[in-house]
């Protein structure tokens, strides 16, 4: 059946507020204009300053409405011309731009008592944490002219980013897999690796996972270089501004130490038996199901089920708002704008941006919208309803803040999350007395959990000591890089000794070039690691939740709406949760061998 295109893409029109694209730019320039001749004197009075605040608001929101408009068309055709052109034309302007404020956090500390006392009064009193959270970095500010250099060479910071992910998306290609008949099957996106990956014709399960990992094992002396660079700069700069080093840059602007983020580690152990238990329940299941004496990686992508589980976007929506129930009915309400009003560019096509993406920027928005490639697997209705989660975090904050919202990364995937328990919990009622959908649906949400936990842990880790290289001077090597990867999988998920020895071999080996495919890890935002803290957060108030309990949903409401006016630690208390605390982290292994303990009655146990 064929897809009517129009009906499951995003309307971006709106974004232009009937104007056009130019006239939008034009605002947006003079905008900056009216900020840069006031630059001079914000901070001489009180009408100045609540004007510059005014300004600012104004700018954020046309800005918004721009880059968002050009953005999601680069992203729906990374291969167009004119996307690309306005892309690069609003990095240049919008660096031309900070590049004249660059000194601006250096003024906003040499007027700090000025600036405190404009804060007394009451119509922007709000905005005391802004100034605070700049008054803070006063020890690593640098002097004006040395900001303006750094300032000036801003434009390049996303450089890497950039050229993995034209690499990643366009330019890498990956050879026709073959089916046990011998037919060729094109490989033109991830999406359609996934979704042969779950075949049942294991020629085509096999030849898709080679082709797939060796496409990226054959650019591995690139990825490696770009990430050596991209390392080194990040570092670099860091140092200029007086911190150690990038990973303790980061933290700094998360307002946490480096001490969370090992503490995390260390809990995430606590992880690694019931991995292992896990493994072999589900190897002992898929064995008998696949009829099979041994399991090889292209097996191990197969869905447990002896059904094909495949789902319209018509069902999933159906299955979304029903998972979304124990929210009430103003979720529900919004989860259906979002759907009904075009937020959503569901369908995969050649050139868009692979993954799934929720926006940012979202300020002065009615809509929030969200990519995706959509494949029709189980694994897509959970992509949606994690987007959905950010969007509606996105409206909740818009609903309730004036200043605040931004969501720090740091606690960004909890309400994500969140949304993916909750389909969890729904499904495996729904399909409770179907063995074969309650198995594939129990072993999901496990193997989500180490997806997102022990995996993201490994690659954070990973990420880590790769750091370490760089500040220590040690050969930054792509052996190096995967001998680094291989002692982290042993660490927090364990290998048998076949295993091991594979890992040695071709086409075994190809799936090690995994550790330099991260895209967050040219980003420049040490980012992986909050999967885990956002998985770990969000199953025990989903389990709360689901089981309603009335005041971790008032809590979580007030979660959703608290953006970026408080501290990420300090928000994510609002939910009760310590993540300084090992409890937390046995409650939820508790909840997670809870999964595997009923998993397991399908292996005979």
């Amino acid at each position: 059946m064929k897809l009517d295109k129009q009906k499951y893409t995003w309307d971006l029109e709106v974004l232009l507020g009937g104007g056009t694209l130019e006239q939008l730019y034009e605002l947006w320039l003079n905008k900056q204009k009216q900020i840069l001749n006031l630059y001079p004197r914000f901070a001489n009075d009180l009408s100045s300053f609540k004007k510059w605040l005014k300004l600012h608001e104004e700018y954020e929101i046309i800005g918004n409405r721009l880059h968002n408009y050009v953005s999601n068309n680069y992203n729906e055709d990374q291969a167009a011309p004119k996307w690309i052109d306005w892309s690069q034309k609003l990095n240049i302007s919008s660096n031309k731009f900070h590049v004249q404020l660059s000194d601006y956090n250096l003024k906003v500390i040499k007027n700090e008592a000025k600036i405190n006392a404009f804060l007394k009064d009451t119509q922007i009193s709000e905005y005391w944490r802004e100034f605070q959270l700049i008054w803070r970095d006063k020890p690593h500010i640098l002097a004006d002219n040395e900001q303006k250099i750094l300032s000036t060479m801003g434009i390049i910071n996303g450089g890497f980013a950039t050229i993995f992910s034209t690499l990643n998306d366009t330019e890498i290609k990956f050879k026709d897999a073959v089916d046990a008949k011998g037919k060729r099957i094109p490989l033109k996106t991830i999406a359609d690796v996934t979704y042969h990956l779950k075949s049942k014709d294991r020629n085509l399960r096999k030849t898709t996972w080679i082709n797939f990992h060796q496409a990226y094992s054959n650019y591995e002396n690139t990825f490696t270089q770009t990430l050596y660079y991209n390392y080194l700069m990040l570092n670099t700069i860091s140092k200029i501004h007086k911190f150690p080093d990038y990973v303790s840059a980061v933290s700094f602007a998360d307002e946490i130490n480096n001490e969370l983020i090992t503490n995390l580690y260390k809990y995430s152990e606590l992880f690694k038996s019931s991995a292992l238990n896990y493994r072999q329940v589900f190897q002992k299941i898929l064995k008998k199901q696949l009829k099979l004496n041994k399991l090889e990686p292209w097996d191990k992508t197969v869905d447990l089920a002896t059904q094909d589980i495949n789902f319209t976007i018509e069902q999933t929506k159906e299955i979304i708002l029903e998972s979304f129930k124990p929210f009430g009915d103003e979720y529900i309400e919004n989860v259906k704008k979002a759907f009904d009003q075009h937020w959503i560019s569901w369908l995969p096509k050649p050139g868009k941006q692979q993954g799934a993406y929720s926006i940012g920027g979202t300020k002065g928005l009615d809509k929030y919208y969200i990519s995706m490639n959509f494949d029709r697997t189980i694994r897509s209705v959970y992509t949606i309803a994690h987007e959905l989660g950010h969007s509606l975090n996105s409206y909740y904050i818009n609903k309730k803040q004036k200043i605040y919202h931004e969501v720090a990364i740091f606690y960004a995937e909890v309400a994500s999350i969140v949304n993916e328990m909750l389909l969890s919990y729904y499904l495996l009622a729904k399909y409770k007395d179907n063995a074969d959908l309650n198995k594939l649906i129990l072993n999901e949400t496990i193997d989500n959990f180490f997806s997102t936990v022990t995996r993201q842990i490994i690659f954070s880790h990973t990420e880590f000591e790769l750091n370490k290289l760089i500040n220590q001077s040690q050969p930054f090597t792509k052996e190096n890089i995967k001998q680094i990867y291989r002692q982290m999988i042993e660490k927090y998920q364990g290998i048998d000794k076949e295993a091991q020895k594979n890992m040695q071999t071709e086409p075994y080996s190809y799936a090690l070039s995994t550790i330099l495919r991260i895209p967050h890890f040219y980003a420049g935002n040490f980012y992986v690691y909050k999967y885990a803290i956002g998985q770990i957060v969000a199953i025990l108030v989903a389990d709360q939740i689901y089981h309603d309990d009335k005041d971790m949903i008032k809590k979580y409401y007030d979660f959703l709406s608290s953006g970026s006016s408080r501290s990420p630690v300090e928000t994510i208390k609002l939910l009760g949760i310590d993540l300084y605390a090992s409890e937390t982290y046995q409650r939820a292994r508790t909840i997670l061998d809870g999964w595997i303990k009923k998993l397991s009655k399908y292996a005979g146990e």
